[in-house]
């Protein structure tokens, strides 16, 4: 009988703790992605191959993951993940991030933090990318927050796509290292 009771414990202590729970809500595993969801941009990159467009373009997109935060309305309780990601290269035909068990609700911003070493490499920028037209390199060393605006809705497992267009755009006309960490964070991407 005592067998039987510490077994009951166990699994009920483990129940009202474990994964599927954060705050007394449900969680559902998100995909989290990040794409180029301009409308027609297949389109816009097909022709930038056949005419160079005027304005750079850019190509070996990297960046640095540390953390991830999905920031809720004033109802929900929020969520943050320190991640293992290391340095990912940011494809604009899409990237698949990871998956997270999320507390369902409401969020209002999903932000990253960026930051230099993510892999304990030394020397590891937190941004790096290249300019297609030019050939030169920049990289930012600094600690940069990117930021997701919109109203996203957790109810199930599914894949939240997060649009880079912004962000990409914003850092075409850069072409100074101490610029790069000003221009992600003046934008906001959209989901």
């Amino acid at each position: 009988m005592t067998m039987l009771l510490t077994v009951l414990f166990l699994f009920l202590a483990a129940a009202s703790c474990g994964p599927g729970t954060s705050t007394g809500n449900p969680v559902s595993p998100i995909t989290v992605r990040m794409e180029d969801k301009q409308p027609l941009a297949w389109l816009k990159r097909t022709l930038d191959i056949l005419i160079p467009p005027a304005h750079a373009g850019l190509s070996n997109v990297k960046f640095c993951f540390k953390r991830l935060r999905f920031k809720p309305d004033s109802s929900t309780t929020g969520s943050n993940f320190d991640l293992a990601l290391g340095e990912v290269e940011i494809v604009p035909g899409g990237t698949n991030l990871l998956t997270v068990s999320v507390p369902r609700g409401i969020y209002t911003r999903i932000e990253f933090d960026l930051d230099k070493e993510c892999q304990g490499t030394s020397g590891l920028p937190s941004v790096s990318y290249t300019n297609a037209n030019t050939s030169l390199s920049y990289a930012s060393l600094e600690h940069i927050t990117i930021k997701f605006d919109g109203v996203y809705e957790v109810t199930s497992a599914e894949t939240l796509t997060l649009d880079i267009d912004i962000l990409l755009d914003a850092l075409e006309p850069v072409n100074n290292n101490a610029n790069i960490k000003t221009a992600l964070e003046s934008v906001s991407g959209t989901y």
